[in-house]
């Protein structure tokens, strides 16, 4: 629940930005340290890109639009269509959402997830959605949800 409400946060914190033009240094220094009061998160607002670092190395990125360079982010291959816009990152879990995504660009990325992702495999197809979800042999699993032009990919590991 806390995460959802941080997410919420977040996404106040950018529209408000982006609505008053406020890309000040100035700004963006009140509003980390107004964030971190609130909760004791590190949150580093650059520009347009907004990260919360938390314990354990827990990394939350909204609008750096850059897919994540992480070693599990590595398990998958890099989707090249779409635009990146927001990335959640923590130790054992990756999510990786993409918007202006095409279906035939997201189904040819899922037959070639397949081809690793072969244990525990779920799939939904349909006219308006797809839903993929396996697990490979090195226990990493992955999902994959397209609906409406947004590709959101779930990368993650077991605990540590």
């Amino acid at each position: 629940m806390k995460k959802v409400l941080i997410c919420i946060l977040i996404f106040a914190l950018i529209f408000i930005f982006a609505g008053c033009g406020a890309k000040e240094t100035q700004e963006e220094k009140m509003a980390e340290k107004i964030f971190k009061g609130a909760n004791g998160r590190d949150l580093d607002i650059d520009g347009d890109k907004v990260t919360i670092k938390g314990q354990n190395d827990e990394k939350v990125t909204f609008g750096d639009n850059k897919w994540p360079s992480s070693a599990l982010a590595k398990s998958v291959p890099k989707f090249k269509y779409g635009i990146v816009s927001a990335v959640l990152e923590s130790p054992d879990s990756v999510v990786i959402t993409l918007e202006s995504v095409q279906k035939n660009d997201s189904s040819t990325y899922l037959e070639t997830i397949k081809r690793d992702f072969t244990q525990d495999v779920y799939e939904i197809n349909d006219e308006d959605m797809m839903s993929f979800s396996g697990k490979n042999n090195a226990n990493v699993s992955v999902a994959l949800i397209y609906m409406s032009e947004v590709l959101v990919i779930t990368i993650t590991s077991p605990e540590q």
